[in-house]
Formats: C-alpha cells, structure tokens, sequence
C-alpha cells in the first residue's frame, strides 16, 4: 500500500497520518489524555516548508509531563526492528525499521504509550 513513499509525495503523507492516526486511536483507547503529548515533536519540515520525507522520522512524539520522546525511523536498509535509547537523550525511544515492519512498530509506539 505505500510502497513507493520515498518517491511518492502522497503516498509519504498518507502514510506518516497513517502513524498519527494511530497514535491517537491508541491515546484514546489508553488512560493517558492526549493533550499530555506533543505530536509531532520534531520538526520534519524545510525551512521554506517543503516536508523532509525521508523517514526520519517518519513519526514522533513527546509526553509533555515526564520528558518521554518516541521517534520512528523507517529505514529499508534494515531488515529487523532496532530499539534503543538515545545515550544522548535518556529519555528517547528511537525505534528504526522498514515498511515490511509497519505492525511491530505500531506495537512499539502502543507500548510506549502504555509505559506512559
């Protein structure tokens, strides 16, 4: 379904609202409020407005009251799901994978939020 979203503009958007809509199907089925986060925490955007649509991230997000961060990266160079803490910013999840990868990455921003 979104197969070519690095060279497809459309295509990437769907796709990133895709990663939002989900996250805000899952803050609202969980006890967190939504307002707590800040969605999309980092700037994906050029200076003269252009979407960077790189995948990096594709999606993030920012619990406002404990600092927390959640960042995707979709990278087709890899071929399992990678999940770390950012040693620079402790309170960082980065989770990296490819498109084949999309459910395991949801769970991965569904346990992020239930963490919260």
């Amino acid at each position: 379904m979104f197969n070519d979203y690095l060279d497809n503009k459309d295509c990437y958007l769907e796709l990133e609202r895709s990663f939002y809509d989900y996250f805000h199907l899952t803050v609202q089925a969980s006890r967190v409020g939504a307002e707590v986060f800040k969605v999309p925490y980092y700037n994906t955007f050029f200076s003269n407005g252009l979407p960077f649509m790189d995948g990096n991230p594709i999606f993030s997000a920012k619990n406002e009251v404990n600092g927390q961060i959640i960042r995707v990266v979709l990278d087709e160079d890899v071929n399992e799901l990678c999940s770390y803490r950012d040693k620079d910013a402790g309170c960082e999840l980065v989770v990296i994978g490819n498109l084949s990868l999309l459910d395991e990455i949801k769970k991965k921003i569904s346990a992020w939020i239930s963490a919260q």
